[in-house]
């Protein structure tokens, strides 16, 4: 990348914007905290691997004291800061080996932090929809980027730049948090050759035995987005369509 970055400033500088506020965008602070403590209680309750509970509470922390950069996480600031610096004091307390390793400083952290993630844990399901402007200010003020749509770029042809980010949907992805797109980008890597082997066939390619493929596009190890296939629904959406039709519930199986 900074090799890239002396031949190509502007190119290299906007896919890092987009790539940094899609990640942003995809895992909110909220769902940062409410994983990272359920990890972190994981292994100090489960394994008393206080080290282990460090290593997964140490960059959140990090990332509060660099300060909010969006409205949203202006409000998780207000909302849960106080606490969880409060927090984090007991357990450098806990760490600091002129004042000894007490169990209760780890203690009091603890309250804190499960008092945190319970409010969490019931602002989540409200966390549905997500304004532009409050979530990724840098990615509405965006415009007439050198940057490729993801997925579009094709060797020999016009590149489809992305003029802005808007409301209205030209090209749909599903931005996917939470989860590793590489192996799913393989995936479609391997579907690429075995494609280009099924058109050099005589045989196979008078049958029309293409693949579908769709963009996958991994941002980082735990974000990443997926084109849509033109004119296919999800299941997710086949199963929603016929459960309203007959006033089913959703999520009946919960």
């Amino acid at each position: 990348m900074h090799v890239m970055r002396k031949s190509y400033v502007n190119l290299v500088e906007e896919a890092l914007l987009v790539s940094r506020e899609l990640i942003r965008v995809a895992i909110l602070w909220h769902e940062m905290w409410h994983e990272g403590l359920e990890e972190a209680s994981r292994l100090y309750f489960g394994e008393h691997d206080v080290e282990g509970m460090m290593a997964v509470l140490q960059p959140l922390h990090v990332m509060m004291d660099k300060g909010p950069e969006t409205l949203r996480e202006v409000s998780f600031n207000q909302a849960f800061g106080r606490d969880l610096k409060e927090a984090y004091e007991w357990i450098q307390r806990y760490l600091n080996p002129q004042l000894g390793a007490n169990e209760a400083d780890l203690n009091r952290a603890w309250d804190l932090y499960y008092y945190v993630f319970r409010r969490i844990n019931k602002q989540l399901p409200q966390l549905t929809t997500l304004e532009l402007q409050y979530v990724s200010p840098n990615l509405l003020q965006a415009r007439n980027l050198q940057l490729a749509v993801p997925g579009t770029y094709r060797a020999g042809h016009d590149i489809i730049k992305i003029g802005s980010f808007v409301p209205t949907m030209l090209y749909m992805f599903l931005l996917k948090g939470h989860e590793d797109l590489r192996q799913d980008e393989r995936v479609t890597q391997l579907f690429g050759l075995v494609n280009a082997l099924l058109i050099n066939d005589r045989t196979t390619s008078k049958k029309d035995l293409k693949i579908t493929r769709y963009p996958v596009i991994p941002l980082s190890h735990n974000a990443g987005i997926v084109g849509w296939v033109p004119n296919c629904d999800t299941l997710h959406q086949l199963i929603r369509d016929y459960r309203e039709a007959r006033k089913i519930l959703l999520n009946i199986e919960h």
